[in-house]
C-alpha cells in the first residue's frame, strides 16, 4: 500500500509539473512590449512588399488598393486603383528620385512631381519611422495580445487620428487596429488592420507586408 501511494504521490507531481509547463508555454506576452519591439525592428527595415486594401465606404480616403515594393529611402513601384470623379481608375507607379511616374489605362508613363501623388497616397510613408508602421506601432493605445496563431500574435489597441492618418491620409478619427507580428525570429510587423466607422457601419483599411528586406530595385522608366 506504501509503494502504491508512493506511486501515486508521483503521478500526481509529474502531472502538476506537466500542467504548469503547458500553462506557461501557452501565456501571451504584454501587448505593449510586443507591439514597441515590432516598433524598433520596423524602424531598420530598408524594403519590404506591400500590400493595401480597403473594404467598405470610405469617399475620403482615395486609394481603395495598392501592391508593391517600397524601400525605406522613399522609392515605390506597384500599381493601385484610386477613386477619381466617382470612378475607380487604376494605375501604375514608380516613385524614384524625389519625381513620380504614373501611368493609367492607356498611354504611357507621366512625370509628376512626388508632392502630387502624395496628395493620392504615398505608399513609401509606410517605412518612414517618423509617419509609418514604426510610429503607429511606437503610439497604440491600451494594446492587448488577443491570440498566437500561424507564427503571429495578434495584438489590438487603438490608434489615434493624428497618427494613423499620416499612414493612410483621409481617416478622420481615432480608429480600433489589429497588429499581427511574427512571434518567430524577428517581430517583424505582417498586418496591419484598422476598424473606421463611417456613419454606415464598419469600414477598414488593411496594409500587409512580406518580402522583408529582400533586395528592391526601382528605377525611372524608359
Amino acid at each position: 500500500m506504501a509503494h502504491r501511494c508512493a506511486v501515486l504521490g508521483t503521478v500526481a507531481a509529474l502531472a502538476a509539473l506537466t500542467a504548469g509547463c503547458t500553462s506557461g508555454s501557452t501565456q501571451l506576452p504584454d501587448g505593449g512590449s510586443e507591439l514597441a519591439r515590432s516598433a524598433d525592428v520596423m524602424r531598420s527595415v530598408h524594403s519590404t512588399h506591400f500590400a493595401i486594401t480597403v473594404d467598405g465606404d470610405l469617399p475620403e480616403v482615395p486609394v481603395r488598393a495598392a501592391e508593391g515594393d517600397l524601400t525605406s529611402d522613399g522609392a515605390a513601384k506597384g500599381t493601385a486603383k484610386i477613386t477619381e470623379f466617382g470612378q475607380l481608375v487604376q494605375l501604375d507607379f514608380v516613385l524614384v528620385g524625389g519625381s513620380a511616374y504614373l501611368k493609367g489605362p492607356t498611354g504611357g508613363y507621366q512625370k509628376m512631381s512626388a508632392a502630387t501623388v502624395s496628395s493620392l497616397y504615398d505608399p513609401a510613408t509606410i517605412l518612414n519611422p517618423d509617419k509609418g508602421v514604426a510610429k503607429v506601432l511606437g503610439t497604440v493605445e491600451d494594446p492587448r495580445t488577443q491570440a498566437h496563431d500561424d507564427g503571429v500574435y495578434r495584438v489590438s489597441g487603438t490608434v489615434s487620428k493624428a497618427t494613423v492618418s499620416s499612414l493612410i491620409p483621409g481617416i478622420a478619427s481615432d480608429v480600433t487596429a489589429t497588429f499581427l507580428v511574427s512571434s518567430d525570429g524577428d517581430p517583424y510587423l505582417r498586418q496591419a488592420r484598422f476598424e473606421i466607422p463611417n456613419g454606415h457601419g464598419e469600414a477598414s483599411v488593411t496594409v500587409e507586408l512580406s518580402e522583408i528586406n529582400t533586395p528592391v530595385t526601382v528605377t525611372a522608366p524608359v
